[in-house]
Formats: C-alpha cells, sequence, structure tokens
C-alpha cells in the first residue's frame, strides 16, 4: 500500500467504525481551438483526496487537494457523519476480491506529456478543416494519464494507471445566407488518433448538409446516427439504474424477468473490455469490474448496483460493480461502464424506402424519464429515398417514445463507435413523427 495512505487508513480508523480513501492523480495537457487559432493552452497536475466514513450507521465524506490538510479533511468528515440520519444501508466492501489486468487501457508513449506537441497537433486539426473548405469555430486536442487507489478499512487495495488521448472539432461553410455546421471528436486511451478522419468526418457533414430543403410532415423510419442514438437513449438507459428504481423513478422498477424491448435485442453492461473507455479493474469502490446481462433477448434480467444500492434492494442482490464517482471530490453512486448493444437482426440503410437519417439531435435531455416521451430538433438530417440518402433537410422535428422504440428496434449494417458509455451501431427507429 502507499505509505501515505497507509498512514491515512490507520489515523481515521482508529477514530471511526469503517472508513475508505479514494486519492486520484492527474497529469494532463490540453489545447483549445477557437476558430481557426489555438485558444488556450494549459498543463495540469492533481492531486485529490476523499475520505469516506462510516460511524454509528452514519455517513460523513470530505476532500482536500492540499495533503497538508490530510487531519482536518478527517476531522471534517467524521463531523460531516453527525449531521446525517441513520442507514442501515451503508456498507464499505471486503477485502475478498480477485482483480484482472485489463489490456489496451494505458499506452506508454503517453507518458511524456508535451505541451507544445499537443499544441501542434491542434494546428494541425485546424490546417486539416481548411484544406477541405470548412472553417474550424471550436475544438481541441489533449493527453491524460491519471492513477486511482482505493483503500479501506475491509483491507481493500486498489491501484490502477490509465492513460486518455482526444480531439475534437465543430465547423462550418457558408450556406448561401446562414451557415452550415458540423462536429465530429474520438477519444482513445492509446496515442492512435487519426486527425485526418476527424477532419474528414466533421467537414463532410457540414459540406453536404448544405442547400438543405424543407421536408414533408409525416410518420415514417428514422436511423439515428451514433450520436443521435445515444442521445436518445439515455432516457432507456436511466430506467436501468437501481436508484432510479427504488426512487420509483424507473419505468422499469416492476418489469424484472419481462419482455421490455424487442426480442432481436440484447444489452450487457460490461467494465472488463479490453481497450474500452469505461474499462477498468475495478469500480469506484473498489469491487472488481464484470459483465452483467441487464437484457436478454428482449427480457430485463438485471439492474445496474453498487454496493449501498444492492443491499438495500428488495430483490436478493450484490453490486454489479457500478460504483462510479466523478473523481476524489465525490461519493460513489451508480453508474454504467461500458454498455454494449447487440442486435441479432441488421438492416441496410439500402433497404429502408422512405425515412430520414438523422446526425444528432437538440433537446434529448427534455425528454420524459417516466413515460420515455420525446420531441427534439434533428440536426445534420437528410431524407431518404429509395434506398438512397438524398438532400439535406433544412429544418424538422423528430417526436416519439423511447420505449416503444426499444420494442421494435433493428440495427443498421455500419460501424460500431463508443460515445461515452454506449458502445453501439446507428440504429432503425420505425414509425417516428417527423414535423418539416
Amino acid at each position: 500500500m502507499n505509505q501515505l495512505l497507509d498512514d491515512i487508513l490507520k489515523n481515521v480508523t482508529k477514530k471511526v467504525d469503517h472508513a475508505e480513501i479514494y486519492m486520484e492523480r492527474e497529469q494532463s495537457t490540453d489545447v483549445d481551438i477557437l476558430n481557426d487559432k489555438v485558444n488556450h493552452a494549459k498543463e495540469e497536475n492533481i492531486v485529490g483526496l476523499g475520505i469516506r466514513v462510516i460511524k454509528d450507521q452514519k455517513q460523513g465524506f470530505a476532500y482536500t487537494t492540499n495533503l497538508n490538510k490530510v487531519d482536518e479533511t478527517i476531522t471534517q468528515a467524521i463531523n460531516n457523519s453527525k449531521l446525517n440520519n441513520i442507514d442501515e444501508n451503508l456498507t464499505i466492501i471486503d477485502n475478498n476480491k480477485v482483480y484482472s489486468k485489463i489490456d489496451g487501457l494505458y499506452d506508454k508513449k503517453l507518458e511524456d506529456i508535451d505541451l507544445q506537441e499537443a499544441i501542434e497537433y491542434s494546428k494541425t486539426l485546424i490546417d486539416l478543416v481548411k484544406e477541405k473548405g470548412c472553417n474550424p469555430t471550436a475544438g481541441g486536442y489533449g493527453e491524460g494519464i491519471g492513477t486511482v487507489d482505493i483503500v479501506n478499512s475491509n483491507g481493500v487495495e486498489v491501484t490502477e494507471s490509465t492513460t486518455s488521448c482526444g480531439a475534437s472539432v465543430s465547423v462550418n461553410v457558408e450556406d448561401e445566407d446562414v451557415v452550415s455546421s458540423a462536429y465530429y471528436y474520438d477519444l482513445k486511451h492509446d496515442k492512435n488518433l487519426d486527425l485526418e478522419l476527424i477532419a474528414s468526418k466533421a467537414t463532410e457533414l457540414a459540406l453536404s448538409s448544405r442547400n438543405a430543403k424543407p421536408t414533408e410532415t409525416r410518420n415514417t423510419s428514422v436511423v439515428l446516427d451514433h450520436t443521435a442514438a445515444v442521445s436518445l437513449l439515455g432516457t432507456f438507459f436511466s430506467a436501468l439504474n437501481s436508484e432510479n428504481k427504488q426512487r420509483g423513478r424507473s419505468k422499469f422498477k416492476d418489469s424484472f424477468g419481462e419482455l421490455i424491448a424487442s426480442e432481436n435485442f440484447n444489452l450487457t453492461d460490461d467494465g472488463t473490455i479490453p481497450g474500452a473507455l469505461r474499462s477498468s479493474i475495478a469500480d469506484d469502490e473498489g469491487t472488481p469490474t464484470q459483465k452483467t446481462v441487464l437484457i436478454e433477448e428482449g427480457v430485463l434480467t438485471n439492474f445496474i448496483y453498487d454496493a449501498y444500492h444492492a443491499k438495500k434492494d428488495e430483490l436478493d442482490v450484490t453490486t454489479t460493480a457500478n460504483a462510479s464517482r466523478a473523481g476524489y471530490s465525490s461519493v460513489p453512486t451508480v453508474g454504467f461502464t461500458n454498455l454494449k448493444l447487440d442486435f441479432k437482426e441488421s438492416v441496410d440503410v439500402s433497404d429502408i424506402q422512405n425515412g430520414i437519417i438523422v446526425n444528432s439531435v437538440m433537446g434529448a435531455h427534455t425528454a420524459n424519464p417516466i413515460t420515455g416521451d420525446f420531441s427534439v430538433e434533428a440536426l445534420n438530417a437528410f431524407e431518404i429515398r429509395n434506398g438512397s440518402i438524398e438532400n439535406p433537410i433544412k429544418k424538422a422535428m423528430i417526436s416519439g417514445n423511447i420505449f416503444d422504440i426499444m420494442k421494435d428496434v433493428k440495427a443498421i449494417n455500419s460501424e460500431v463507435r463508443q460515445l461515452g458509455s454506449c458502445i453501439t451501431p446507428k440504429i432503425l427507429a420505425d414509425n417516428l413523427r417527423v414535423i418539416g
């Protein structure tokens, strides 16, 4: 164990029933693009410490970025516990775990983070966009190394280091008396970003979105590109969170073992996928990550849990290794790792006689989390006629119900991308309302 953490744990354990120390160290370089110039570049080296205690079945928490103030932070955590109510479900995991290394999460090439190199990468991205006839409006490039240590009074010790590398760009191009715009990004654990691809995806979308025409109002098939799909699916996924279930905010709170989606559809939460963005050896309270089947052939087979919500649940369940934190400044809560969407059935765009394809949407956050109803603006949308993607659509709204969509969902034969937690192909939603 890290000697500092050992000393802190010994100190705090004398004063409480249970204790957990979460330490985060991060070294990063970030460059921001504004219009066609590098606007801001920074290097950061952050160390943060979160201390969670349980005393008399009351939880307290405090954090600091000043390692000279650890004693004050311990005192604050204990004092905070006194302000909380007794909760019999509070728990800290035991030391009976086996951790397995997951490949593809660390790239030695990212150990030597260089600010000037990151600036040059950003300038290259700007130049590539200009070469393709568009104007960069925003974006950036970043690299980082992060290390997390978790120790607790039950003997748990976890340490893991991961690397990250990402770039993004927003572009626009003149389109008669307005502008046509688009956005693309990529994020990986290794230093293997294709800046040419990022620039090409954004500029091609912006250029092909020019000279848009109105679409007719109708019920029709809608192909949701990766970004649009992930935005709308957030409402569906939230219903699989045990905290939402226990608070009565989940559509599926009483649907365990029932058919809730197409028999063509399987969904897993898997924190062990090599190289995936949300993979790790353990969740944020030290439970080894695992693969959890949430939906099998359309049937709801599980929710995601951390240790607290598993103990609280009316079902006889254990944690699914889905404790998640925003960082050292927060306590664990329930969150997804890598959500992998699998489909038995897929179709080609060429099979669609009439419909639209939507790259992204605006307003997905306004969807009703209980009913699943949504109404969003379609961005970078195009007509599909007789199996062919044709003219861009000027302005359109699409509305429907995400739970209904998932009852007949199909995959589009396309590349699979990971955006945030979600690993998905493009998907087909039938019979949505398109308002021109």
